[in-house]
């Protein structure tokens, strides 16, 4: 703690000296020309080029510097020469500090290592970094940092294909965050610290002399980087609404205050509205007021929203989570099924390139940012892409300190099985023939949890839960579940016990259920008021009188958005797949 006050301290110095020099180093604005991808993608030597972001690293040799400047797209190079900018904005130039930002103007070139460079003509200094950066480049290690402060996560995801940069060694420079302890050392103006940067036939050799060419990704960040992950998340939402959107669906918004909380069977958040003097829930789904859109006419829609539930956290339950709806007039569940696996195929394809979706661990002591691959291995396309599009064909192999543990193939059928049929296979072909007691015991002595207050049908469902579903890594639609569990669907005519219902299960974990939506009013009446319990309040009349006027048949669906990018993007954490997850605050 004290050599960071003591760092912050020497940085606010630096900026009380610049302001003396009548420099303001917190400007309003600067227009790049490109960003630092698209200045490598369309290189011509000598092309004329202003770029800006963050300075992630400097190595400088006296009369000469380098730096690394880097935005959202990537990292380009810069090289500044005192003969060039004179001796006052060369000065100032070296007195810039790691997480600054700058912007740059000057003509591309390539060094005699081959890296694409700007050499630098004029700087603007556009924010000064008053804290250093954290002390890992390439990724936080401790995870309550990475949560509580995301933002010092996002800038410390290492640039995909940035050369590397030893520790130790005579003239070897630490990675480049790390090398705040040496840049921070000293006083202002700050010394010169001899590097390992030189100037052989008149051409420039950088830091990275002898590495590999860096490869190019879509997000111009590390694969499994937290910056890689929700970028490809935006992808993936952004395929999801080009989907519907292609099959004629209208994207509708619906309220996130309600006066019943409706749609599923959870604890809601409670808030109070002043002007109306009443008190709202935070919603628990989407689907009442979807259905009442239906009853409007309007035949296909979805929607992307927030839902709260006021229950636990865990490793896939978020309070605050993101969750799609989809529904169809005139459809029914089997419609649902073909759009879900048409839906996660195409959006897997366009956002990773694959079908086959690899799960990774970091092995033992190393990083746990950049190790987790959610794809097939290409071979490696060395060319810098030219802007964030899908990364189909740009794809970097995983790194190396990690270990493939699961492996998912969303190729096409997937496949289909009835809930009792997989309930059978693991608890006894008689399972359903046997007493209520009977099932209750044999469900103790597998191993299932089963609480005193279950109804049968109940110890069925945890049974399913806890030993069949966590099996499921490869996409399987799980059909016709017990009625009991799903108020909200048409019973099968051949079955009345069971519904027109399916669970989507990936990964061991449900992705996505869809029904045949109920769209008889009586039934639906006596469905929600054996729900409700005889308690009244909870019912929400309005969307019964609703039905009332009639509701065309339709098939409906809900996807969990952190889910489905947890299973895309190869995280076992929902926590890992929002940019603020919900902590409990200190």
């Amino acid at each position: 703690m004290d050599d960071t006050n003591s760092l912050i301290e020497q940085r606010k110095a630096k900026l009380k000296a610049l302001e003396a020099k009548g420099i303001f180093p917190f400007r309003n604005k600067f227009t790049p020309t490109e960003t630092c991808q698209q200045a490598r993608a369309h290189y011509a030597e000598g092309r004329a080029v202003a770029v800006a972001g963050r300075i992630t690293a400097h190595r400088d040799m006296g009369k000469s510097m380098f730096i690394d400047v880097r935005d959202q797209s990537g990292r380009l190079q810069v090289y500044a020469q005192k003969n060039v900018l004179g001796d006052e904005p060369f000065l100032l130039f070296t007195h810039l500090d790691l997480g600054d930002f700058v912007g740059v103007k000057g003509t591309l070139f390539t060094t005699k290592t081959g890296e694409i460079s700007v050499k630098l003509a004029s700087f603007t200094i556009l924010a000064k970094a008053l804290r250093p950066p954290p002390g890992k480049w390439h990724g936080l290690e401790d995870t309550e940092i990475r949560y509580r402060q995301r933002y010092l996560d996002l800038l410390s995801s290492k640039a995909a294909g940035a050369p590397p940069l030893p520790l130790g060694g005579a003239g070897q420079f630490p990675r480049p965050w790390e090398r705040e302890r040496v840049a921070d050392s000293s006083t202002v103006p700050l010394a010169k610290v001899e590097g390992r940067v030189r100037v052989e036939g008149g051409k420039p050799t950088d830091a990275g002399e002898g590495a590999a060419p860096p490869t190019a990704i879509a997000t111009g960040s590390e694969p499994g980087s937290t910056m890689d992950i929700m970028l490809k998340r935006s992808a993936i939402v952004r395929e999801i609404r080009d989907f519907f959107h292609g099959r004629g669906y209208v994207e509708v918004e619906t309220p996130m205050m309600q006066a019943i909380p409706g749609g599923a069977a959870a604890q809601p958040f409670k808030t109070y509205h002043n002007a109306l003097g009443c008190e709202f829930y935070l919603r628990i789904a989407l689907e009442l007021y979807h259905k009442r859109l239906l009853v409007g006419g309007i035949d296909k829609l979805f929607e992307i929203g927030k839902n709260f539930r006021n229950e636990g956290l865990s490793r896939r339950h978020n309070p605050e989570f993101t969750m799609l709806e989809a529904y169809c007039a005139y459809g029914d569940y089997e419609t649902m099924m073909e759009t879900v696996e048409s839906l996660i195929t195409t959006v897997a394809q366009k956002v990773l390139g694959t079908l086959v979706i690899e799960h990774r661990s970091p092995v033992a002591g190393s990083s746990p940012s950049g190790t987790t691959s959610n794809i097939q291995h290409p071979t490696p396309n060395i060319q810098h892409p030219t802007s964030l599009q899908h990364p189909t064909s740009n794809i970097q192999s995983p790194a190396p300190e990690s270990v493939v543990t699961k492996t998912i193939n969303l190729t096409r059928p997937w496949r289909r099985a009835k809930y009792q049929d997989l309930v059978r296979e693991k608890a006894g072909a008689d399972w359903f023939e046997v007493s209520p007691a009977e099932r209750r015991q044999r469900a103790h002595d597998l191993g299932a949890e089963i609480g005193k207050e279950y109804e049968d049908f109940e110890v069925t469902g945890a049974v399913f839960e806890k030993l069949i579903e966590p099996t499921l890594i490869n996409p399987t639609f799980v059909t016709h579940l017990p009625k009991e569990l799903v108020p909200l669907a048409k019973l099968t005519p051949d079955d009345p016990a069971t519904v027109e219902v399916f669970e989507c299960c990936i990964n061991g974990q449900e992705i996505s259920p869809g029904y045949t939506e109920q769209n008889d009013p009586v039934a639906q009446r006596a469905t929600l008021e054996h729900q409700a319990g005889g308690e009244q309040q909870k019912l929400d009349e309005d969307f019964l009188v609703a039905l009332e006027h009639g509701m065309p048949p339709a098939g409906g669906i809900g996807i969990g958005i952190d889910r489905l990018c947890m299973m895309l993007l190869g995280q076992e954490s929902i926590r890992d797949v929002i940019l603020f997850p919900q902590l409990k605050p200190k």
